[in-house]
């Protein structure tokens, strides 16, 4: 049945413990409970998806910078054979395009540098942000190599590690890693 307004119900359903009483399975002084370690301001264990994005960006840096000196010593010798004949094998050399290739190797060369150094601040949390412009400069380096020199396959299996990279650097748990580390 229920009460009109202004009326209590018979017995003592609205009073609460008074100040300093334990509320039966409560806390003393009826105040809240102690908040959670992930919200109490100090440092939070490291997750998963911190761990797992700078081992990725090591894989990465790795493949990366394989990649790279494999590609240099190719241009290496396209570019020795380039001096003695403007053509190897009856292809013409577009040495503009040749140049492109350099400036894309030292960018490869850089992007693996800022991967591992980003993997190890991430795993310290300390600069997740680095970790996500090396991944970021990762994958313009996989389009610019698709879209200038048609990479082909390399470039596209070359982006997922990145984009993944991002996805967990970005995601929740990491930035609460992080601003735990930093307060």
């Amino acid at each position: 049945m229920s009460q009109p307004y202004g009326q209590q119900p018979p017995g003592n359903y609205n009073q609460g413990p008074g100040y300093g009483a334990t509320p039966p399975g409560g806390f003393p002084g009826g105040g809240m409970p102690p908040a959670p370690p992930e919200y109490s301001g100090g440092p939070i264990p490291r997750p998963g998806t911190v761990t797992t994005a700078a081992v990725l960006a090591f894989v990465q840096a790795g493949l990366t910078l394989i990649c790279t000196v494999i590609v240099m010593i190719g241009f290496g010798a396209v570019s020795a054979a380039t001096d003695e004949a403007e053509s190897i094998g009856g292809v013409d050399i577009d040495e503009g395009l040749l140049a492109v290739g350099w400036a894309l190797a030292f960018g490869g060369l850089i992007g693996g540098g800022l991967l591992i150094w980003g993997g190890i601040k991430a795993l310290s949390g300390t600069a997740g942000q680095l970790l996500v412009i090396a991944a970021g400069v990762q994958i313009l380096l996989c389009v610019l190599w698709l879209a200038i020199l048609g990479g082909g396959i390399v470039s596209v299996i070359l982006a997922v590690m990145p984009i993944i990279i991002l996805v967990m650097a970005l995601g929740g748990p990491a930035k609460q890693y992080e601003a735990s580390r930093r307060g």
